[in-house]
């Protein structure tokens, strides 16, 4: 029986068990929307922004380890998706970004809105593809699943010319396609097994989405007596409570703290690519000849070796690493680990400790942070966005071994709001909190509609000190007390989130932090705390009067 290609599209999403969309709508895909409002178990949700839709695919993938989903019209619509696109590839999410196009008679023409978008997105998607013939619509949207799953994951792009949505069609979904990830070879799992026994410093770096992962590094971390040090934007991925959590590797690490690192005589990556953040700038390890043996685990054969060489790559992935691992018998250890342990974490523990600082000019964000751990439920979802207000949190917050972190390892300003949004939706049981500065607020903060409209009761805790922060920071370091372009006129946040329908508090005072918390968390519906924080304490690790007297 024939169809028109938009049905057909979206019965093939459904055969892939995506069943939820977001998006910006668009004349060049109407079919695909007409299509959607007579389906059965598919949602569309209505964003603000198109950047605002594809930072909510890109949360959404994180949380299901599924492609996210997400519709934009051409030419604008799909030029302010790009964001999230590149944040799917800096971050290694699987994601779809569908983008309405105009007729296949004019492609090539210059049309209203036309974009060639293969050369727009070449760089940042795994695959981009233009549908001409709709026949072909099961398999370009089960070869799109399986490319955006492969490792490494991350953004495609499948463009939908108008005219061809709705042509009529007379054929089926395809299944899934086989997602193929090389298997663990036991031989050298039993050299890692032996190198990790004799090193008396080795360090463990993980990164990575995958569910299963938490309680595989603990068994890990616990059997082999290793330190096991999250990477950048993955800080919850092992308790920072626990005992053999090594400190964490981001943006603003002490250099002491790096230092310490440094001693290893062993590091082994679990899952991670090693990027610019962990590495402290492609030094722990340093590249491309790192200072000791280097045991990189990943599941594209691409990257172990790319960048560092490695005295052993093992091209799998990680929860089948640490299965196999598992089963190897645990030799008893160099003598030194515990010590060696011990100063790892006992340096991340004074690391994190929060020592009241009163700030003159606002609230030292840290008193935010630290309320924020007595009353945040142990499973919660956290979102961030990017900024210098990030410091505290990452410095100060332990995570639990239930609480999970959302933030854009790509560093773009705008993630923080709309994947709150993706994870009321996604996990409506847990609470879930986001942190944006007002500068990241300012550019999709307008998604706090969405929350509104769909009734999602996230919470918004915004630091609001009147400034580009890490860009204020990095004028001070080279720069000292030349200001250009940093100073941010802010409209009253509070007032705003009250306009779109949502709670909003004003806070001036540490004082009134708890209580504003409280009431906040206990709100039914979406809420916004704006925190008149201190632009003298600029981040957690600094003041700018230190940063010009350096």
């Amino acid at each position: 029986m024939s169809r028109r290609a938009a049905d057909l599209l979206i019965d093939c999403l459904q055969q892939h068990n995506l069943t939820r969309g977001f998006c910006v709508p668009g004349e060049s895909y109407l079919p695909v929307l007409d299509a959607i409002s007579s389906a059965n178990n598919f949602d569309v949700i209505t964003c603000r922004h198109e950047g605002g839709a594809g930072f909510m695919a890109v949360a959404d993938a994180k949380l299901t380890g599924e492609p996210g989903i997400a519709f934009v019209s051409r030419g604008p619509g799909a030029t302010n998706a790009s964001i999230a696109v590149h944040t799917a590839e800096q971050d290694a999410a699987p994601m779809i970004l569908f983008i309405g196009q105009v007729s296949r008679d004019d492609l090539g023409r210059g049309a209203f809105q036309e974009v060639d978008y293969e050369t727009t997105f070449e760089d940042m998607a795994k695959w981009v593809h233009t549908i001409v013939d709709p026949e072909t619509l099961p398999e370009v949207i089960a070869a799109a699943v399986r490319i955006a799953k492969t490792p490494t994951q991350g953004p495609v792009v499948i463009v939908l010319p108008e005219d061809m949505l709705d042509d009529e069609v007379d054929v089926q979904a395809e299944p899934p396609q086989a997602v193929i990830v090389p298997a663990v070879v036991d031989a050298d799992v039993a050299k890692t097994a032996d190198m990790i026994a004799a090193a008396e410093r080795p360090l463990v770096i993980v990164g990575g989405e995958t569910a299963g992962l938490k309680s595989g590094l603990i068994q890990m971390a616990e059997t082999w007596n290793l330190p096991i040090v999250p990477s950048f934007k993955r800080q919850d991925l092992f308790p920072n409570e626990h005992a053999n959590f090594g400190g964490y590797l981001g943006y603003n690490i002490p250099r002491p703290q790096v230092e310490i690192m440094s001693e290893a005589d062993l590091i082994i990556a679990l899952g991670t690519r090693l990027g610019d953040a962990t590495t402290q700038g492609y030094v722990l390890p340093t590249a491309p000849e790192p200072s000791q043996p280097l045991i990189h685990i990943y599941p594209d054969p691409y990257v172990p070796g790319k960048v560092f060489e490695t005295a052993l790559g093992l091209v799998c992935g990680s929860e089948d690493f640490l299965e196999s691992l598992a089963t190897c018998t645990p030799a008893f250890p160099a003598s030194g680990r515990q010590e060696w342990i011990e100063r790892l974490n006992g340096h991340a523990r004074s690391l994190s400790d929060w020592g009241a600082k009163k700030a003159p000019d606002g609230i030292d964000f840290g008193f935010v942070i630290a309320e924020l751990q007595k009353q945040i439920s142990g499973d919660a979802i956290i979102a961030t966005d990017a900024g210098n207000f990030s410091s505290w949190l990452h410095r100060h917050f332990q995570f639990g071994e239930k609480h999970t972190l959302l933030g854009a390892v790509a560093g773009a300003m705008g993630m923080g709001v709309p994947a709150a949004v993706a994870a009321a939706f996604r996990c409506p049981e847990r609470q879930v909190v986001t942190l944006v500065g007002d500068g990241g607020f300012m550019m999709t903060g307008n998604e706090l509609a969405t929350a509104v409209q769909y009734e999602l009761p996230i919470k918004i805790l915004l630091s609001d000190n009147g400034a580009f922060g890490t860009i204020r920071t990095h004028q001070e370091k080279h720069f000292p007390g030349r200001i250009s372009a940093t100073a941010l006129t802010n409209p009253d946040f509070a007032m705003m989130a009250n306009a779109y329908g949502a709670l909003g508090i004003d806070v001036s005072d540490s004082d009134q932090i708890g209580p504003a918390l409280s009431q906040a968390l206990e709100h039914h519906g979406p809420a916004l705390i704006n925190f008149h924080s201190s632009l003298e304490h600029i981040s957690a690790y600094t003041t700018i009067a230190g940063l010009r007297n350096k």
